[in-house]
């Protein structure tokens, strides 16, 4: 009697599992495919100039004159505009009268020392010829007993001293170069006249404006007769360095963002255009109020359609792979979390599948590790759980998947037509 029970029980049971197979809903699957894959972040960006200079003024005058328009191409150092010059110009004529002043003083000090020390070995020159004559006469005198020993011993001294004088003096105007309180009070006195001459030509260059590098003028935003003020710009100066595109994705792709990966841009005036580039920086931090990180593309060759500050489409290949396992996005469940699955339907069961990613393209993911192309995945749009019954009534390809209408049917098939057998 047990042993037909258990029989029943067993039986009752297969029954019920077959039962459930069979009951199951008849929907479409999905198998993956396999293919090329991309991904591709798309922003906009602003066109750059690499070198820009915003010129402006300094002091706060008058505009006396304008020699450029915008647009024209400029070399370093032309001069742009002339602001009013009158006192920085009268500043720099004193300041060279007052150099002139200085160095007059300086050259008289140092002329008269050397007269003076000329003079005095003149003076000496001549002690010493009178003395060596008289010591002679001495030396004769004494011969013939007319002087005496002592009388000649004076002429001698004298003489020596004279010598000595005259050695002294020479030195004197040898070392007769610029020395003394006097030189050193003239020279201190040329040295801040020279340097109130530089700045006041300083001054005076302030009022010239003028271009730091070859350049186009971007803008010109100043009109002779107006007044200007400290720090006013008055020309946006583009130097002949290649335009760059700047852009500011989101940091969530700072991780796959990486020096030299092609881009295409496309200028918002010239839509059909699109030039090729590729990243040439990436910011060493991210922008804490906005959450973005800014990134430098630099294009592959010059475009005339391209302007410092337009604004452009960027379109940056972060990843691409010839060979990937892919599926719709949509069928992915907990996409954007850190374990994100599949429902696939296995011998007739709603089975959950863990997956990972990898490329993300346009309308297609990478499925890296966790599927095959088999393997038959349900969409989320069905109301169907995890070891609910199933049975697949047609299934299509991942690229089919993607390319089928919005208002198709999971269950009942496209455009809502009834399913059959």
């Amino acid at each position: 009697m047990l042993v037909l029970l258990g029989v029943l029980l067993v039986v009752g049971g297969l029954g019920t599992w077959l039962f459930r197979r069979e009951a199951g809903p008849r929907v479409d699957v999905v198998h993956p495919s396999r293919g090329p894959l991309v991904q591709t972040l798309v922003t906009t960006g602003r066109v750059v100039q690499q070198r820009q200079s915003n010129l402006g003024a300094v002091l706060q005058t008058t505009v006396a004159e304008v020699l450029v328009d915008e647009g024209e191409r400029v070399e370093a150092g032309q001069l742009l505009a002339r602001l009013a010059d009158a006192e920085p110009s009268a500043a720099v004529a004193e300041a060279e009268a007052a150099i002139e002043e200085a160095e007059a003083r300086l050259r008289g000090v140092r002329t008269s020392g050397r007269r003076l020390a000329a003079e005095a070995l003149d003076a000496a020159r001549v002690d010493a010829e009178q003395a060596a004559t008289e010591y002679d006469r001495q030396v004769r005198l004494h011969e013939t007993g007319a002087v005496s020993e002592a009388a000649l011993d004076r002429a001698r001294q004298t003489r020596d001293l004279a010598r000595s004088r005259r050695v002294s003096a020479s030195l004197q105007l040898a070392q007769s170069a610029p020395s003394g309180s006097e030189t050193a009070v003239a020279a201190a006195a040329l040295a801040r006249a020279q340097a109130r001459l530089q700045q006041a030509r300083a001054v005076f260059e302030n009022t010239r404006l003028r271009a730091p590098f070859a350049a186009t003028v971007l803008t010109r935003d100043v009109e002779p007769g107006e007044v200007v003020r400290p720090g006013q710009v008055l020309f946006v100066l583009a130097g002949e360095a290649p335009l760059e595109v700047t852009i500011s994705p989101d940091e969530s792709n700072l991780a796959r963002l990486a020096i030299d990966q092609p881009a295409l841009v496309s200028p918002e005036a010239f839509a059909d255009r699109r030039l090729p580039a590729k990243v040439a920086r990436i910011a060493p931090s991210v922008d804490p109020q906005r959450g973005t990180i800014d990134v430098t593309l630099s294009l592959d060759a010059p475009s005339p359609d391209l302007r410092p500050d337009m604004t452009v489409s960027v379109e940056v290949e972060l990843g691409r792979t010839d060979d990937a396992v892919v599926l719709p996005p949509h069928l992915i469940r907990d996409l954007a979390t850190e374990r994100p699955w599949v429902l696939v339907a296995h011998d007739g069961v709603a089975r959950r599948v863990d997956v990972r990613l990898g490329l993300h393209g346009d309308t297609l993911v990478e499925i890296a590790e966790g599927l095959d192309v088999s393997a038959s995945v349900l969409s989320p749009e069905l109301d169907l759980g995890e070891d609910d019954p199933v049975r697949i009534r047609r299934a299509s390809s991942a690229e089919e998947e993607h390319a089928t209408p919005e208002n198709a049917d999971p269950v009942n098939g496209v455009q809502g037509a009834l399913g059959g057998g």
